[in-house]
């Protein structure tokens, strides 16, 4: 008999949802399974928030002799509503307190008699959810860690069939139970929550067979969710980074933990587990800056409250154990979102376009800006369950532009969500009712980005709503430019581009042009308006306005409910609170409308406001043809193309003969992307007064790579 010899070792982390890891790893035959050891690991893991005492006593006194609660509803019931206000939650805390033994109602006899008749009520009256999450997810999970906890006391809940309520039938309540169930409801996050309770029947069974084949399953589909561009996608062609993502990725770490050392392991080095692992350093840890999620990748999450806080507590465990050779990317990012660096502390500074979800991220040490768009190939943030109920202009256009981290956490109650940040739409207080889950596709197909890793380009050809516009967006090092064309809307509503809305943070300072100092303006009542604005800066962001343009903004103290945007929230109303609003007001039916703005962070000083160099960025051309900017102190062009045309600057031309997004810089590189596509290659040529240079580019095609970037270098040759 073959003894596998391992180090011995227990470790200890807190994680997100208030788990604890725990792995130890012991001299173990490698064909056996330690089950005691391994339900141990369950228990362990469990960093129980319980309810007051006070709370669980009530619940004990007012339960009835048959184990139901008056205020709890039974049978078949249309139930989508708190995860901590029902009946199994309160026979999990129970189980939980009775079973801690560091709690004041350790093995207390009146708590185990109670969890028992919770147990047999809830058997016997078959409850079934209208949510099918409750029933194959939440109920399994929670009435496993519950007969798990109570394996403290031998015999408590019979093992084998008995007179009243025992283990079998408990589990009998389990569901699904075939192994290729569970990706009933797809792979990813879903399929992930299913097997945990998998797990849980295998462990309390015994079933060595059970838990080798719902590992073997599980690392088929490991890796199904992750896109070519390493962004998670779940409930269709949409992005969760920052909802279902920590969700997949701390359920599998969980599944990790619990099986470790078993014939059940998984592989962390296998291809599949190393994608997992791609996604979290190259794309959901980006995501972040400081203790913020960036709101547009939260999915219908959104509209929770808190749900803006990055909580990954997995990353230690990765650190620690699975990616070590990566620990300083887990560790640098899980102390600027725990506080204990600011939020520049060793950020990774990059450009990218996620080509498959039509996202971009430019990052610097000092800010985070984002690009969110849909195409027809993508779908926009979804709303389901009643939650997400106003987010029909988010995924068009949005853009997170963030310092500190802070300034939009928890601001959605009081958002004005016809005015999402980086949108063009024509403003709206009642938002139609639109399809639940992955099924809105946006409606255009030049929708993309063009990138060389650290600047970077993105574009939308928006047509939502009723309205049609040219939006794009060119990154660089101290500033984006922000352009808009051809925006056309008949509706006779009036149609804003909303440059930012997030939390006031400090008074508005506004200069306008030929104008030597600031104006200070406050809290208002009415939307303040310019037509002659050089720049306003608002807390560490700067706005300059290149050109002429109807400019309005507003300091307004508001109240919002969370329940207004998602009715499984409680808060009805919140106490009034200061918003920043900053827009462009096109007007009643715009025709072929334009704007410009330059979005620059860390303006935090008139000092600063004044030392910025708006003429280091020239725009070229905003049309809609061609959208171009030139910035003079990189040297460095970038265009969008939406048909074949030319850009003419300092003495060169720069003529393409389809539509593309370009970066041309003076070092000898262009970059080219196509964002619609549809074709493999794309013409470039570029003449000065007696030398030309023309190259065919051609473009990724196959391996889902169509719509991300590619480099040439380039010479101009003397004829």
């Amino acid at each position: 008999m073959k003894i596998t010899q391992t180090v011995m070792f227990t470790f200890i982390k807190t994680i997100s949802i208030s788990l604890v890891y725990v792995l130890t790893i012991i001299a173990t035959y490698a064909q056996d399974y330690n089950f005691k050891e391994l339900q141990a690991r369950v228990v362990n893991s469990q960093n129980m928030h319980f309810a007051n005492v006070e709370v669980m006593n009530d619940w004990v006194d007012t339960q009835n002799s048959d184990g139901s609660w008056a205020d709890m509803h039974y049978g078949k019931v249309d139930f989508n509503g708190s995860l901590n206000n029902n009946h199994v939650h309160r026979l999990w805390q129970l189980a939980g307190a009775c079973s801690t033994a560091s709690h004041e109602k350790y093995n207390n006899s009146t708590y185990k008699q109670a969890l028992k008749k919770g147990l047999q009520f809830w058997y016997n009256s078959k409850t079934v959810a209208s949510n099918w999450w409750f029933n194959k997810i939440y109920f399994p999970q929670r009435l496993g860690e519950i007969l798990i906890f109570m394996r403290a006391f031998d015999g408590f809940i019979p093992q084998t069939t008995v007179e009243g309520i025992d283990e079998p039938e408990i589990l009998s309540l389990f569901e699904p139970t075939a192994i290729k169930d569970i990706t009933l409801y797809n792979s990813g996050a879903n399929a992930v929550d299913i097997a945990l309770h998998y797990v849980y029947k295998g462990l309390l069974t015994e079933d060595a067979k059970l838990l080798e084949d719902t590992k073997n399953k599980l690392e088929s589909i490991l890796a199904d969710n992750i896109k070519a561009d390493m962004v998670y996608h779940d409930h269709g062609a949409q992005i969760m980074i920052a909802s279902y993502g920590p969700v997949f990725c701390e359920g599998l770490l969980r599944l990790a933990s619990y099986l470790a050392d078993s014939p059940a392991a998984f592989d962390t080095k296998s291809e599949n587990f190393s994608k997992i692992l791609s996604f979290i350093r190259e794309t959901q840890l980006s995501s972040t800056r400081g203790r913020s999620w960036d709101f547009s990748v939260l999915g219908r999450g959104i509209s929770r409250e808190n749900a803006m806080y990055a909580k990954m507590g997995y990353l230690q465990i990765l650190a620690d154990y699975i990616d070590t050779e990566n620990a300083d990317k887990y560790l640098n990012v899980l102390s600027r979102i725990k506080g204990d660096n600011p939020p520049n502390y060793k950020v990774r500074e990059f450009n990218k376009h996620y080509w498959v979800s039509d996202y971009t991220q430019h990052a610097r040490s000092e800010y985070l800006f984002t690009v969110r768009n849909t195409s027809t190939r993508t779908n926009e943030g979804e709303t389901g369950n009643g939650e997400n109920l106003k987010a029909n202009y988010l995924s068009y256009g949005a853009n997170f532009m963030s310092i500190d981290g802070d300034e939009y956490i928890n601001i959605m109650p009081v958002w004005d969500w016809s005015m999402i940040p980086g949108t063009t739409f024509p403003y709206i207080t009642k938002f139609p009712k639109r399809r639940t889950w992955g099924f809105n596709f946006g409606n255009t197909t030049f929708v993309g980005g063009v990138t060389d890793g650290h600047y970077g380009t993105s574009v939308l050809d928006l047509d939502q709503a009723g309205i049609t516009a040219k939006k794009s967006w060119f990154m660089f090092d101290d500033e984006i430019v922000c352009l808009g064309a051809g925006i056309v809307d008949n509706s006779g509503r009036n149609v804003r581009t909303t440059i930012n809305q997030a939390w006031m943070q400090t008074p508005s300072y506004v200069c306008e042009v030929n104008q030597a100092k600031e104006q200070e303006k406050g809290l208002n009542l009415e939307p303040y308006n310019n037509t002659n604005l050089k720049y306003l800066r608002q807390g560490k962001f700067g706005y300059y306005f290149p050109n002429k343009t109807n400019v309005k903004f507003a300091m307004q103290s508001k109240t919002g409910s969370w329940k207004a945007i998602n009715i499984l929230e409680d808060s009805t109303t919140t106490k009034p609170q200061d918003v920043f609003s900053l827009w462009i007001d096109h007007g009643n039916n715009p025709d072929n409308a334009t704007y410009s703005y330059i979005v620059v962070p860390n303006i935090d000083t008139q000092k600063k406001a004044e030392q910025y160099n708006m003429n280091a960025v020239h725009i070229i051309e905003n049309t809609s043809a061609i959208q171009a900017v030139y910035h003079k102190t990189l040297d460095m062009l970038q265009a969008v193309f939406y048909q074949a045309g030319t850009v003419k600057l300092k003495g060169l031309s720069v003529t393409v003969n389809r539509p593309c997004a370009l970066i041309l810089k003076q070092d000898g590189t262009i970059t080219v992307s196509n964002p619609s596509q549809t074709y493999s290659d794309v013409l470039v040529s570029i003449k000065d007064k007696r030398n030309t240079f023309s190259k065919v580019i051609h473009l990724p095609t196959k391996n889902k790579l169509e719509g991300a970037s590619a480099s040439v270098n380039y010479k101009i040759e003397k004829q």
